[in-house]
């Protein structure tokens, strides 16, 4: 509904004719939380700026991210862990640098752990050791997450039974078909609903937070870091707080794009915290103040120059 509210004032402001828009593409995937957080993006910068922001839906971020990399497209949504690889050329992205990507903006948290069964005897990370776990394909973000959170308890694949998965929802359907004892999930999100029903109940295994547990992980996942979720309505699976990742997504611009534009989108998000709050469940945890955080990814220079003027650049 707060999509829908503020896609329909956009529409309103043009039809209107209060102000001749200048047309830019976002990149966005076109199903997920990423489908609804460039819904609501791309709403509120055509409402409250001189942009008019179109979505080129395309299947995964890599599909976009060349493309924004390239400047065939101007912006792009994805988590800091995807973004950082692809200005690096590492990781996800090994041995092919897309070194004109800047950020735009920091966004909302993504929190995510590992569940079991209610019923199951794994308690620990460390009890996952012998028992089925998904495997991705090589060098993918599930691939990337998997192997991070078992680092948690200092095991690799090698100490776990590997299931291979096609993809994340090839992996929630073989943890619902019992071929998998554990499952990774977005603490909050819709799917622990989906997967609560036919498995009785899910329990969110907590991570150890120490810094050599954190630096473990953060070699498969840079700029993650461990935060608490507590017990909560809103959050599935948790009923005694838990330790779990958490790493932002972003909004990445080519470094082309012309230092106005970006300062137009980034001043509209930043102004209209309080309408991406009530937009949809992902944008629960926005926060405009943290929209300049360094994820060593350079920014924009049009993104600078409205946090300095914001009061929010503080480096």
């Amino acid at each position: 509904m707060g999509v829908m509210r503020l896609a329909l004032g956009a529409a309103f402001m043009l039809l209107a004719g209060q102000v001749q828009a200048q047309t830019v593409t976002l990149g966005a995937a076109a199903s997920g939380g990423t489908d609804q957080i460039g819904k609501a993006l791309a709403a509120v910068v055509s409402a409250y700026s001189a942009l008019e922001m179109q979505r080129r839906e395309m299947a995964d971020t890599a599909d976009y991210m060349p493309l924004v990399d390239s400047g065939e497209i101007e912006f792009g949504i994805a988590d800091i862990v995807q973004t950082w690889f692809a200005f690096q050329g590492k990781g996800i992205s090994n041995g092919r640098p897309m070194l004109d990507l800047r950020l735009a903006a920091v966004l909302m948290p993504f929190r995510a752990g590992f569940v079991v069964p209610e019923e199951s005897d794994v308690r620990t990370v460390a009890d996952l050791a012998g028992r089925n776990v998904p495997a991705f394909g090589e060098g993918v973000l599930g691939d990337h997450m998997v192997r991070a959170f078992l680092a948690n308890a200092g095991m690799t694949m090698v100490d776990v039974k590997a299931v291979p998965v096609s993809d994340f929802v090839g992996m929630w359907d073989s943890f619902k078909q019992g071929r998998i004892d554990v499952t990774i999930v977005a603490v909050g999100s819709g799917w622990n609903m989906g997967i609560d029903r036919p498995k009785g109940g899910l329990r969110l295994l907590s991570f150890e937070d120490t810094p050599d547990k954190l630096q473990a992980m953060q070699r498969l996942l840079p700029q993650m870091s461990l935060t608490t979720a507590a017990p909560s309505p809103a959050l599935s699976a948790t009923t005694v707080p838990v330790t779990v990742m958490s790493y932002p997504h972003t909004l990445f611009v080519n470094k082309k794009v012309p230092d106005e534009t970006v300062y137009e989108a980034v001043r509209a998000l930043h102004e209209n915290e309080k309408l991406l709050l009530e937009s949809g469940p992902f944008w629960r945890d926005f926060e405009n103040g943290h929209m300049a955080d360094d994820v060593d990814v350079p920014f924009h220079p049009g993104a600078i120059k409205f946090y300095e003027e914001a009061g929010v650049w503080k480096r």
